[in-house]
This record gives structure tokens, sequence and C-alpha cells, in this order.
């Protein structure tokens, strides 16, 4: 069913960057959504006449409830013409049924609901994922090796994959201020123990300590630390399929029999049918695969594998950082 621009004042609908003229919809990128012009408002699924050139064309239909998360924040969350504007930052992981969609000059929305309690409004379809939604983030893999060899500079390599999918050119000179600048004992969470020679080595730098560093960079100004006791995989996913990368502390290939120190960082860059895509930056080469790294083959996975839930939830110890 259609209706015109004039029917959405009371059909919740989302907006990023509201403007007034219907018109210049035609225009806008398809990441914005515009105010649809004011008229005279009827129910979704009902349909009114505007004698407009450029008339804004919407269409609501019901569909068999499926699960969403909102894994971005700083959206809204409508209802009616725009009213009682909600921010998706404060239901930011959360999940909703969804038992309608809405089309807006060609942008699409999810109608929000949560069993027991009054139903949320629209909010667009790129602000939130299904379950199982495949994502692939864009992120450059880094070696802590090649160009530049730091056998116990996992964090700086690691860090660098995450400022590259900001931006950031990965060059040998980036690379070295990198780890020549890694926070250091006695600095309050810094590393101890050289990142290239290994001497007095005792633990890699925290979470916490990390992301302060990465947000002297200008790509890092984002880096946030998302450690937590509560912190899952569930929540690991969800910050992927919004597009962020998560740099997550494990083990390495290799771990010792007996050592469970978690003193290797990984990042973590993509989901797909239950299985994450891990950027292991303890290789020389992006293509160096299993077997090729320390030889502990529960942790020996090659630079870029894709790995089942339960492989990582082994290593897993809630100690994160991603970009917000």
């Amino acid at each position: 069913m259609t209706i015109s621009a004039a029917a959405i004042l009371t059909a919740p609908i989302y907006c990023n960057n509201l403007t007034t003229n219907v018109r210049a919809v035609i225009n806008t990128p398809a990441n914005q959504d515009t105010k649809p012009a004011i008229g005279t408002a009827k129910q979704p699924g009902t349909s009114n006449t505007v004698n407009d050139a450029n008339p804004a064309v919407s269409q609501t239909k019901k569909v068999k409830t499926f699960k969403v998360a909102i894994v971005k924040k700083n959206y809204g969350i409508y209802q009616g013409n725009f009213t009682n504007k909600k921010s998706s930052s404060k239901y930011f992981h959360q999940t909703f049924n969804v038992n309608k969609t809405f089309t807006h000059n060609g942008h699409h929305y999810y109608w929000l609901n949560q069993k027991g309690k009054k139903a949320f409004g629209y909010i667009n379809k790129n602000a939130v994922a299904k379950p199982n939604q495949a994502k692939v983030v864009k992120v450059p893999y880094v070696s802590q090796y090649v160009p530049v060899k730091t056998p116990w500079g996992c964090a700086g390599a690691s860090m660098a994959m995450l400022l590259g999918s900001q931006g950031q050119k990965i060059t040998a000179s980036f690379l070295t201020k990198v780890q020549n600048h890694l926070p250091m004992q006695p600095t309050k969470g810094g590393q101890k123990g050289n990142v290239y020679t290994g001497v007095g080595f005792g633990y890699v730098i925290s979470p916490g300590a990390l992301a302060k560093y990465a947000r002297t960079f200008k790509t890092g100004k984002k880096v946030v630390n998302i450690s937590s006791k509560k912190l899952s995989l569930n929540d690991i996913k969800m910050y992927v399929q919004g597009g962020s990368p998560v740099l997550y502390y494990g083990f390495s290939s290799y771990q010792k029999p007996g050592d469970n120190h978690r003193n290797h960082c990984k990042v973590i860059v993509g989901y797909r049918k239950g299985k994450f895509l891990v950027y292991d930056p303890l290789y020389y080469s992006a293509n160096d695969g299993a077997g090729t790294g320390g030889k502990n083959m529960n942790y020996d996975h090659g630079a870029k594998a894709w790995l089942k839930k339960a492989t990582i939830q082994q290593e897993f110890c809630h100690k994160a950082i991603t970009i917000k």
C-alpha cells in the first residue's frame, strides 16, 4: 500500500538530519533522512492524495516477527511526526522484536517492540542487526614482525589495526612511533618488558592504558576500553556488526602449558555463521596459515582465521577495547 508524505504524521519514522522541505529528499545522500511535509495525517495503511510536484512516498507493511539488536549509537527512534524522540544510545545492544517495517523516500525502518512493554517506535535499519547478520569490517592486517620487528609488541600492532580501520596509513615510521612510545611501567597500566627484546617482560599493557594511548593519535580519538566482567562474545559480535573491530586479550601460539596469563592482543574484525574473523599480529605475513607461529596448535590459527565462538571463549577474559 502507498501513502503520501502527508500521511506520515502518525507513522513513527526516524531522522538523522532533519529538513523542512520534502522536495529536498530527492537530492539527499543515502545515509540521511528528511522530515516529511506537514499535512493532513492518516494512519499507516491508508492513503491521501497530495498535490505536490515531488511527493514523498512511504509504505508500511507487517512482517513475520524477527529479532534485532541496536548496534549503533546516536540514531533516533521516533513516533509520530518526529515526536517523542529517543536516542538509540540509551538502548545500545538491547534486543527488540520487529513485526512491521516502514519505507520512506527509499530509506528503510523497523518498528521496535519488546514483550510486555509499550512499543518504542521506528529506527533506521542501519542502526540494528539481526542475531546472525554477517559483517566484516575493513581493517588492515598489521604484523608485529614486519616491517618493524617487535616480538613483544602485540598490543601496539593490534592497536595499529584499530587505527587503520579509521583511516590511519600503516607505515614503518608509524609503527616505530607506536612501539617506541608504548606506555611502560611505572606508568599506570603500562607494559612490563621491552617490545623489541623482551628484556624484563612480565605482562602487556592494560586495556585501559592502551585505549588512553590510542586516543593520543588523531585516528584513535574514538577508541574506548570496554573491559567488564559482564562483557560477552555476544557483545563483541554486536560491536562488529555495528562496524567496530574489537581488540581483545587472549593466549598466543607461544603459550606454555600451565600459563594462564592473557598476554597477547588480537583483533576481531568479522562475524559470520557463529564464527569470528580474528587477525593475529604474531605472524610475519597476512598470508601465514595455521601452524606457522609458535606451534601451540590450540592458538596457532594463522594470521587471519575464522574461529568458532567456543574456541575464542576458551581464552576470552572480558578485556577488550574498540571504536565507539
